[in-house]
């Protein structure tokens, strides 16, 4: 035996498979890295590694029967041992496999440092790529609390669904960790607005106002899945946590529970049973209902601010519902559904002509709005959504008793959510400051949402704040962007008397037509110009009416009593013009834009509401005397 020993390593046996080895898992780390980039099927390292393996046997027995000589290579039989250079081969293969081990180290470090586990996400790139300026949320938040966002997981396979797949289970992680009280995380609106951008770690979380991020991939071939997911510390890049799951379809769940037990296990957040049990239990459970719920969203997105809003709203909603048919507990897609119902007794109460709604829809509207508010607040997966739905549901159903109180239960409970009307029973009638604290919270898990923006500088102007509003503005502008954002922002320039700044603005950050003449009226009704502000109001309308709320809105703004009270009157005696009266209310900022008496429906309601009347006038519009 100990011949036998001898005669392998002289003849470089042991050498050889040594070399085989390392070059061996040298070559699948590398096809594991650059498969997918390629577009590899899951297959081919299965027959790499089938085929290395079998060759294992064949080059030993090579390296055994045969050598290498200076006349190229023989039989070791035929070679004259004392000519043998085996000694001096055996002295290169281990210099071979010395280089071979440095390269693997080399790329075993590179792929720590630079790239994803799964080979294809960056963890830092060029910072030039995104505006760095200044933070929406101050450096303490982030120190003061454990604070996460979780990215988008790249779909890594092209099939039709992937994509929503992999929105899906990046969206379930984020709410499982939101319910640890713990943990500040990121909302989905802000972590998925980096989607598709390569900018680095470092500057998303200093976007985000977090000391953490969270990347991976999702990858599927029919029923089998492979999930990357890795934990970075933003100051640095260095991995706290990385896994990788290679499971079939149906342990989806388990793979995202797992996921999120490790990132708080990771930043060192107490699990006790109850916490484990409130992450599983606001999960989907269903793969096709987080899907469809993704495929719906994309509309639900599009369609705010588009002018086909309730067309592209219906088409979402086809999606919400194929999601609710799957997992009829699924509180956010009846939310959403609920939008649609919204606006099609908006648009009718505003006497605005839709072609899309018919006598159906309008008929129809009420009851489906009941049903999916109710069960919005049967589902609710705390107590600060079940309050927020709550509220919405009073208000939007013409259920007003005691809906002041409602209202600042809503704006005081602690967390990341505020209703959706919720500024519309708060700014104007003494609750600014709580609005405001409420969206500020908001903000802080949702940096990057207009919404909350909109309405923290919605407070201020009725704060009568008008430097808070204008700091809270440049701040916002610097890093979202939307029409509603710019043109309260135009209100608040022009009220400063930034005027020159005002205009400006409205021609180069307004891009609808609509909203141009909106706010070049709002800016001329700010100033007293009276004859700009008439001849701005008859273009939108020539152009973009009729709008009775919008018509209200301009007539209070430019003083004109009477028109107002008539508008008011028109809207008060429609279904659902309550809403279009508290709309008018909340965006004029202008007081009470009509007289309590000119809409009665409206008066008999607010009259068991506790909201006070007039509401306070924050702004003084010139032309308005009263």
């Amino acid at each position: 035996m100990s011949g036998l020993f001898d005669e392998l390593k002289r003849r470089n046996v042991f050498r050889v498979g040594i070399a085989y080895l390392v070059t061996s898992w040298l070559l699948l780390q590398i096809i594991d890295v650059i498969g997918p980039i390629l577009q590899f099927s899951d297959d081919v390292a299965r027959y790499v590694l089938f085929l290395v393996a079998i060759g294992f046997i064949p080059v030993l027995i090579i390296a055994w029967a045969f050598e290498l000589t200076p006349d190229g290579v023989k039989r070791e039989s035929a070679v004259d041992r004392s000519r043998s250079i085996a000694p001096r081969t055996g002295r290169k293969l281990d210099r071979a496999i010395i280089v071979i081990l440095v390269i693997a180290v080399g790329f075993l470090l590179f792929d720590k440092m630079l790239v994803n586990d799964d080979g294809l996400q960056p963890v830092s790139s060029n910072p030039a790529a995104f505006d760095q300026g200044t933070p929406l949320l101050p450096a303490p938040v982030a120190e003061q609390r454990k604070s996460v966002a979780v990215l988008p997981f790249v779909a890594m396979s092209n099939g039709p669904d992937d994509d929503y797949f992999s929105d899906g289970l990046t969206e379930e992680i984020i709410n499982s960790l939101a319910q640890l009280p713990d943990l500040l995380v990121t909302a989905r609106t802000s972590a998925f607005h980096f989607k598709g951008q390569n900018i680095s770690i470092e500057d998303i979380a200093r976007q985000l106002g977090v000391a953490h991020v969270v990347e991976g991939s999702v990858r599927r071939a029919g029923e089998q899945l492979r999930i990357t997911a890795q934990l970075i510390r933003a100051e640095d890049g260095f991995h706290l946590w990385s896994e990788t799951y290679d499971r079939r379809t149906e342990d989806t769940f388990a793979v995202q529970e797992d996921i999120a037990e490790k990132i708080a296990l990771a930043l060192d957040v107490v699990l006790d049973d109850e916490l484990r049990g409130r992450m599983r239990r606001v999960g989907i459970g269903d793969v096709e209902a987080f899907t469809e719920y993704q495929k719906g969203w994309a509309f639900f997105e599009r369609a705010h601010g588009a002018d086909n809003l309730i067309s592209l709203l219906r088409q979402g909603n086809s999606h919400f519902e194929q999601a609710v048919r799957f997992a009829p507990d699924f509180p956010d897609a009846y939310l959403h559904i609920s939008d649609l119902y919204s606006h099609i007794l908006l648009s009718q109460a505003n006497g605005e002509l839709d072609g899309t709604i018919t006598e159906s829809d309008i008929q129809n509207a009420p009851e489906n709005l009941r049903r999916n508010y109710d069960l919005v607040v049967r589902y609710a997966k705390n107590d600060g959504e079940r309050l927020s739905a709550e509220h919405d549901r009073a208000l939007v159903l013409g259920n007003w008793n005691g809906l002041s109180a409602l209202t600042d239960r809503a704006l005081s409970t602690p967390g990341c959510d505020a209703g959706y009307w919720i500024q519309l029973t708060s700014a104007a009638f003494g609750k600014s400051r709580n609005l405001l604290d409420a969206f500020a919270r908001v903000a802080a898990c949702d940096p990057l949402s207009v919404r909350s923006w909109v309405h923290m500088m919605g407070a201020s102007l009725w704060l009568g704040d008008l430097p808070l509003a204008l700091a809270t503005a440049e701040k916002a502008m610097n890093s979202v962007q939307g029409e509603w954002l710019t043109r309260t922002y135009i209100l608040a320039l022009a009220r400063g008397g930034r005027v020159a700044e005002a205009d400006k603005m409205t021609s180069t950050h307004l891009r609808s037509d609509s909203e141009q003449l909106i706010a070049k009226f709002m800016v001329a009704a700010v100033v007293g110009d009276a004859d700009r502000a008439w001849d701005n109001q008859q273009e939108y309308l020539g152009k973009h009416g009729p709008n009775d709320y919008i018509s209200l809105v301009m007539e209070a703004a430019r003083g004109n009593r009477n028109e107002a009270n008539r508008l008011a009157a028109l809207i008060d005696g429609r279904p659902f013009g309550y809403m279009s009266l508290m709309q008018a209310i909340y965006w004029c900022t202008c007081g009470a834009p009509f007289d309590l008496e000119a809409a009665p429906v409206f008066a008999s309601m607010l009259s068991g509401s506790g909201l006070p009347w007039p509401p306070y006038s924050p702004l003084a519009f010139p032309l308005k005397d009263w």
